[in-house]
């Protein structure tokens, strides 16, 4: 009888950012090989600034809904225009601060109407040609790899809505397909030297699956404001 067998070294990220996949869905057997490399990606303080290979930039930007065209038809889908810009200026820096090439540089957003809405964007940059940095949904990019890799949640809404215990209902009005364990885990894989999640910290800690996450983050000192990350050029 054949057995199966758990791939137990991985040679894509840098150990800091497989550390919570491999903790989280995988009994902690993942180990790593890779070349120690540095982050251009910072978290800016008042006091010193920290590279950092993951991130949560917290960001209460406004949800809103859109009818998308896709292969299968128009679909209801859901943007969040604070991500965007955030998204976008954190490519920008990547590319002329950091000296990233666009093509290790990607968006991914579990939504295709943020997808277009970024990519619209980065085609109305005033930075140059940043038309070949990768801007896709989490579901497409699975198996693909980039050097630096961006997620915009999108979700949110505000403070005095969010239920201190919240129902299955209510999680999936408000949180719905973004909670789940085999999305997240495909978009926080991607990434080879620096992981940037943007999201609403406040909401997304009521999914039992993004609480883990943050928790872990926070433990690393990596959830900070989304105005707090910046790039500088670490050669």
């Amino acid at each position: 009888m054949d057995r199966a067998l758990l791939l137990d070294t991985q040679y894509r990220m840098h150990e800091v950012i497989c550390r919570f996949p491999s903790e989280a869905y995988y009994l902690g057997r993942l180990k790593t090989k890779v070349d120690e490399r540095t982050s251009v990606l910072h978290i800016e303080t008042e006091e010193m600034r920290h590279s950092k290979h993951i991130l949560f930039g917290d960001i209460r930007g406004v949800e809103f809904s859109l009818v998308v065209s896709t292969a299968r038809g128009n679909e209801n889908s859901k943007a969040n225009f604070a991500e965007v810009k955030k998204a976008v200026e954190i490519c920008g820096q990547l590319v002329s601060v950091g000296h990233v090439r666009q093509e290790n540089i990607a968006i991914l957003s579990p939504y295709n109407a943020q997808v277009a809405q970024i990519r619209d964007r980065l085609r109305r940059s005033t930075a140059p040609q940043m038309e070949r940095i990768t801007v896709t949904t989490i579901t497409k990019s699975q198996g693909s790899e980039w050097q630096y890799v961006i997620l915009s949640m999108v979700r949110s809404c505000p403070s005095n809505e969010i239920e201190p215990s919240p129902s299955r209902e209510w999680l999936s009005k408000h949180i719905g397909f973004v909670g789940d364990e085999n999305q997240i885990n495909v978009g926080i894989t991607r990434a080879q030297d620096g992981l940037c999640i943007l999201g609403n910290q406040e909401l997304l800690n009521c999914s039992p699956a993004w609480k883990k996450l943050l928790k872990h983050y926070s433990g690393q000192g990596c959830v900070v404001s989304a105005d707090q990350i910046t790039v500088h050029n670490v050669r």
